[in-house]
């Protein structure tokens, strides 16, 4: 059996992952009515968790993921909004929530806002 790798153990990767989750169900009850804003968000909410990893274990490219993954985050935001879904108030608030977070963890003093 392998170790679980330590990032996995972060609250803002488990964030980041729930997250997924409730896009994934937003991006679901889209699907029928707008394929491609189902595939814009499916493809925004996989790659916050991966850099929000990706931050947490490659210290000298903090900066470069954290700016990803709040771009990733925006785009969740304007994806979600667009769809008047039940679900995706919710989706748009976590996504700014965890964007704070984000932010705060990795060190506002780098990034551009």
């Amino acid at each position: 059996m392998t170790d679980r790798p330590e990032y996995k153990n972060h609250p803002l990767w488990n964030d980041a992952m729930a997250l997924t989750r409730d896009v994934y169900l937003l991006a679901d009850r889209v699907r029928a009515a707008s394929p491609e804003i189902s595939r814009g968000l499916r493809k925004a909410a996989v790659s916050v968790p991966a850099h929000v990893a990706s931050a947490l274990c490659a210290p000298e490219k903090r900066t470069e993921h954290m700016v990803a993954a709040r771009g990733a985050l925006a785009e969740i935001s304007r994806q979600a909004r667009s769809t008047a879904t039940d679900g995706s108030d919710g989706v748009v608030q976590h996504a700014e929530n965890l964007d704070r977070l984000i932010l705060f963890e990795f060190g506002a003093a780098e990034a551009v806002s």
